[in-house]
């Protein structure tokens, strides 16, 4: 199909879920801004993630949805997508629900992923998904198909100054100390095979707190508070516990702290994106195809077993998350740079 990029004026990205895929998706808007520098930006999202994408400047508006779940959704947002005529519609969601969307929205050009049950909703098709490589250049290919082979793989988040005053309240009120390495942790996951074992979380914290002083924070998400912080009580050291903060407060929360530690999540991507240097727990998945490339700042543990990178979500013998050792995830930090220069930053205070 031939491609008229000088007659896209108006486009619309949809991501309307996870975490992670939504803030991999903001490496791709400096370059559609720099390929069409004239053109109206939009991002539909869920009301969720909405806030995470305020301030970004290649954006001209964010659409948030309340329900963005299921076809069901599809009649009553179709009508308010195609009276804006956009030109062009990336999907990068691949759902049947905005599958129909992208479809019914009338634009001139409708790009998504190759997928056999979704292809017939797009006139512009990639593979790009296909690729083993991170999903934010992933993301970047989809629009060759356009003409574009500039990539990009730094994602960002603009935080608000109001939610950094927010989460520096909020940490005095908790007695979190001042002035210290703090170190955020995620001990629990949605997905049971990617989760590290409690007591090991404990003992890693108990281990940076004794060695360097190191402040260690747990998050959780919705339903995890009490198992976390049954988690934290296996500590001999303290170990503080988060509040129920909204995404935009708790990725502020995260560009304040030294170091970011978990399995492959929302968090960690987050982390990424404010720029704080991050370690992650890989066994179910290839580590490439969610680590930044090339990047000595965002480091990844993967044990030596014969069935890692297996995709499962559940399992019953665990024997890779059994293989790393609280000692081993602390060699691993001791090696990275970043680690070692926010040691010696507090240590001269």
């Amino acid at each position: 199909m031939l491609i008229d990029q000088k007659a896209i004026g108006k486009i619309l990205v949809i991501q309307l879920r996870a975490i992670g895929d939504v803030v991999l998706t903001t490496a791709v808007l400096p370059v559609l801004r720099h390929h069409f520098p004239e053109a109206r930006i939009d991002f539909l999202t869920s009301s969720l993630m909405a806030p995470l994408l305020d301030g970004l400047p290649e954006l001209n508006t964010v659409l948030p949805v309340n329900s963005p779940e299921g076809v069901s959704t599809v009649p009553r947002l179709f009508p308010r997508l195609r009276r804006q005529h956009y030109d062009l519609v990336i999907d990068y969601q691949g759902t049947p629900g905005t599958a129909y969307l992208t479809y019914l929205s009338g634009a001139r050009y409708r790009l998504g992923w190759k997928m056999k049950r979704r292809q017939w909703a797009y006139n512009l098709i990639s593979d790009a998904n296909q690729r083993r490589e991170y999903v934010a250049i992933q993301k970047c290919r989809a629009l060759e198909v356009l003409g574009i082979r500039e990539v990009n793989s730094t994602t960002r988040i603009v935080v608000n100054p109001a939610d950094l005053k927010r989460v520096q309240h909020d940490l005095r009120q908790m007695g979190v100390p001042e002035n210290t390495f703090l170190m955020n942790m995620t001990p629990k996951g949605k997905r049971q095979a990617r989760q590290w074992i409690p007591e090991r979380f404990a003992r890693l914290s108990d281990m940076l707190r004794e060695k360097y002083g190191i402040t260690v924070l747990y998050n959780w998400a919705r339903g995890e508070r009490e198992w976390v912080e049954r988690v934290a009580q296996l500590s001999q050291t303290p170990v503080y516990v988060l509040p129920g903060w909204p995404l935009q407060v708790f990725a502020a929360y995260l560009s304040l702290v030294q170091f970011h530690f978990s399995y492959d999540n929302g968090p960690k991507h987050l982390a990424v994106a404010v720029g704080t240097p991050t370690l992650s727990l890989f066994a179910t998945d290839p580590p490439e195809l969610w680590t930044p490339p090339d990047n000595p700042n965002h480091a990844v543990l993967v044990p030596e077993v014969s069935c890692r990178f297996c995709g499962l979500r559940q399992c019953a013998s665990m024997v890779c998350m059994e293989e790393i050792t609280p000692e081993m995830v602390m060699s691993a930090m001791e090696a990275m740079p970043a680690f070692r220069q926010n040691l010696s930053r507090f240590a001269e205070k």
